[in-house]
């Protein structure tokens, strides 16, 4: 520390004799005189080549020095570096002193010695003339989580109540709005996105003696939408006041939404499974509430416990199920798609299987891929796996360590799945076999370079 303040005291002498060299020197303006602002800043160190690649952004009104793109997670920087600093103006700074933290160590610096970025260094200019001075913290951004690891938490253990049966789950503006099934009829609860611990019930009105198929419900042109098990189907404006859609044939499954797309001048569409007869036709409803029926249902297509998801690809809608069970009640692990409610494809071959059928599967869109979480298998146990598909649902493949829910996470199907504005992705009850009660947590996940600030 006593070399430490003999470098000081010399730095600050230097400081005094530069300032007086000037003299009379009236060819320089004051303002450059005064200068002590670092305009550019760079690092190299053979053994660590990302060094250079780094780009710097200078925060000169709170005195930062930092790269924006992190290096990647596990870099070590273990080597001391070449500092390469560029000044504002033409004159040079009369001093420079540092701090590096991870040498505890402050000195006078003359602008060629190697320095320790494995923590900050904090850089005080002094400009030309002395009597001004300038103070940046410089340091290095390394990714402090895996970038592909996706960090689970149990955001809430304190749902909608106990006794819940069924659920179903919208987001709403700052809210979110859950239907239920429980011991008291079918109510609406609804919690703030910053208080989901906080729930309003409101119970449903015109559902007196129904049976609805709660997964199903869907939100079509401003208005919720659920199939009852005795074929009627009933809509709600406001999600409260429901009453039965006159007109609408008998409907044996709601797959859900065709989303309009403008460039092709298409519509949306509410699709449907109905029975006419003998026959289970495809069905589609527009924003008239107006019905058209299309190609016969093939027995393996689900119309119960499926997953579904609607995206946009090439200009075109499509409606992607997955999983769930068949009119005969058996389960499935195949992949349907629809791009007009009419008719409908079968994605997955029907030589390859992979991964165990099962129903009440959690299905979104996420990371530019299709998620299949969990569900409930045939042997009636929870599953708690994850399968993403990078081709809409054609192949799947079982998520690697990276991907995984957490060991204290109970495996369960039936939960209601969102992504929400900050790319978590939401999981809301569930239960652990069928006939159980819903269990009240919500689970919220994300995958971590998802988070990354630029």
């Amino acid at each position: 520390m006593k070399k430490n303040r003999l470098h000081l005291w010399i730095g600050g002498c230097a400081v005094l004799l530069l300032s007086s060299c000037l003299g009379g020197n009236e060819a320089v303006d004051e303002e450059a005189l005064s200068n002590c602002q670092i305009i550019s800043f760079s690092l190299t160190n053979d053994s660590i080549p990302a060094l250079s690649t780094l780009k710097f952004t200078i925060d000169q009104v709170n005195g930062q020095i930092y790269n924006k793109d992190s290096m990647p997670y596990g870099t070590i920087i273990d080597r001391k570096a070449v500092c390469t600093i560029g000044y504002d103006r033409s004159l040079s700074p009369s001093a420079v002193e540092i701090y590096q933290e991870a040498t505890k160590d402050s000195t006078y610096w003359n602008g060629t010695d190697s320095l320790d970025f494995s923590n900050f260094v904090r850089f005080r200019v002094y400009s030309y003339n002395g009597k001004f001075y300038k103070t940046y913290i410089a340091k290095v951004n390394i990714h402090q989580q895996q970038p592909d690891s996706m960090t689970w938490t149990l955001h809430s253990d304190q749902l909608a109540g106990k006794n819940i049966r069924e659920q179903k789950v919208f987001a709403s503006g700052d809210s979110y709005r859950m239907f239920v099934r429980n011991t008291a009829g079918y109510e609406l609860h609804t919690s703030l996105k910053t208080d989901v611990k906080s729930w309003k019930a409101t119970a449903l009105e015109g559902l007196s003696n129904k049976e609805l198929l709660l997964s199903q419900m869907t939100k079509y042109a401003g208005a919720f939408y659920v199939p009852a098990t005795d074929g009627s189907l009933y809509y709600s404006s406001d999600g409260i006041r429901w009453e039965v859609q006159a007109g609408a044939p008998n409907i044996k499954a709601l797959p859900g939404v065709l989303d309009s797309v403008t460039q092709i001048r298409r519509p949306s569409v509410l699709t449907a499974v109905i029975e006419e007869g003998d026959a289970w036709l495809f069905a589609r409803m527009g924003e008239n509430r107006q019905w058209e029926t299309g190609t016969a249902v093939p027995e393996t297509f689900p119309v119960a416990g499926f997953g579904k998801v609607s995206y946009e690809l090439m200009y075109y809608p499509h409606l992607t199920v997955v999983a769930g069970k068949d009119r005969n009640s058996r389960l499935s692990n195949d992949s349907w798609d629809t791009m007009d409610g009419l008719t409908w494809v079968r994605l997955t071959d029907e030589m390859q299987s992979f991964y165990e059928e099962r129903e009440g599967i959690m299905l979104t869109q996420y990371d530019n891929k299709l998620f299949l979480i969990g569900g409930i298998d045939a042997s009636d146990h929870a599953l708690k796996d994850i399968y993403r598909s990078e081709d809409k649902g054609i192949t799947w493949s079982l998520a690697d360590t990276l991907i995984v829910l957490p060991e204290v996470y109970r495996a369960r199907g039936y939960a209601s799945v969102l992504v929400d504005e900050e790319q978590f992705l939401l999981l809301f009850g569930g239960k652990e076999r069928n006939g159980a009660n819903m269990l009240e947590e919500l689970w919220r996940g994300r995958i971590n370079r998802l988070g990354f600030k630029e």
